[in-house]
């Protein structure tokens, strides 16, 4: 096997390993928000405020199986409830009686609470994959060694990548636009040089230099 592609092989094989290095790593010691810590398990929740889903009727659907006429006072009480939720910028907790009419218990911020805690997760993923990808792209960059350093920096950039998309929904269009403004830099800086920064062309160049002594 030619020495380049042994060098290609080790070159994405410290890549992709590193990246799943990265990831499970912070999933070992960083764990995510669980939905159970917020909310209780077999707890029903008419999603009023959270997710943008105000106004809305819950799922599963207001009734269960029972006709109008016997849940029409439940309706009627179940709405009023519901606006008081609303109010608060809260959502409904609520169960079904004997007749299967949806009851309303309490209003509850556990769904918003939820989703607050994961977006401040996804937010220190981002950080922590964004810092992590660029210190080693930058070790990528100063070490000799082509297959290693074309290795270290492809596991820096998708490192960073897998952080951007987790967060890059709750990103703002401003820090999107400076995001793919680096990442178009940096990939026109290393087309330009011919990615000598990494090690490639080093040797072309030596040999053309010998050639011209």
């Amino acid at each position: 096997m030619p020495f380049k592609i042994k060098e290609t092989i080790l070159g994405f094989s410290i890549a992709i390993i590193f990246v799943f290095f990265v990831v499970f790593g912070i999933k070992a010691f960083y764990k995510e928000p669980k939905y159970e810590d917020f909310c209780s398990r077999g707890t029903s929740i008419d999603v009023v405020y959270s997710e943008g889903y105000h106004g809305s009727y819950p799922y599963p659907a207001r009734f269960k199986e029972p006709s109008e006429n016997i849940c029409a006072k439940a309706i009627t009480e179940y709405d009023k409830f519901r606006k008081a939720c609303a109010a608060k910028k809260a959502d409904v907790l609520f169960e079904y009686d004997e007749n299967g009419c949806q009851i309303a218990k309490e209003c509850t911020f556990c769904q918003q609470d939820y989703n607050k805690a994961r977006n401040i997760y996804f937010r220190n993923v981002f950080i922590i994959s964004g810092i992590v990808g660029i210190i080693v792209i930058i070790i990528g960059a100063v070490l000799n060694l082509t297959s290693v350093s074309a290795g270290l920096f492809g596991g820096g950039v998708l490192t960073i990548i897998y952080g951007t998309t987790n967060y890059w929904s709750e990103l703002a269009d401003w820090a999107r636009f400076i995001i793919l403004g680096i990442a178009l830099i940096v990939l026109i800086y290393l087309g330009y040089k011919g990615f000598s920064v990494l090690g490639f062309g080093k040797k072309k160049s030596k040999e053309v230099k010998k050639k011209k002594r």
